[in-house]
């Protein structure tokens, strides 16, 4: 992988950081840090990464059907991210990291079945799906720097 590459990949991933803790913390993300995200893209731009932005169809979809489900800073994170990733790596992103949060919140539900905890408040209370997001992004972008590309 070229200097560029290089360069976008840690900003990418700085940024998705900064993502991650604004949606753990705040239960928000914002629209700025989106559009870094996205800016990002340009360092190694390809005009078939803009395709990228389409990976956001399932989120979008399921937001439309369950609004209080999927916020639109989730959906704003992963069309920027799809314009870094492209169309296959946002993709590939959104599966590692949907799957992370599915196992994170199985494995939140066993130990609250164990311990008996099982208030109506905690187990209605929302995840922020960023840190989730990040981390199936982050992972791709380790593979394409490793040369696994998506």
């Amino acid at each position: 992988m070229e200097a560029n590459g290089i360069a976008q990949a840690v900003l990418f991933s700085f940024l998705l950081i900064v993502a991650s803790v604004w949606d753990f913390q705040r239960r928000i993300i914002p629209d700025s840090v989106c559009l870094l995200i996205a800016l990002t893209g340009l360092i190694d731009f390809s005009p078939v990464r803009l395709l990228g932005v389409l990976a956001v169809l399932p989120l979008l979809t399921a937001a439309l059907c369950k609004p209080e489900g999927i916020g639109g800073g989730d959906i704003k994170l992963t069309a920027a991210a799809g314009i870094v990733l492209g169309f296959w790596g946002c993709t590939a992103g959104l599966i590692f990291g949907l799957t992370a949060s599915l196992l994170f919140y199985l494995s939140v539900q066993i130990v609250r079945r164990l311990q008996r905890l099982e208030s109506q408040k905690a187990s209605q209370a929302a995840l922020p799906m960023a840190p989730f997001l990040s981390f199936g992004f982050f992972i791709v972008t380790i593979m394409k720097i490793g040369g696994n590309i998506l």
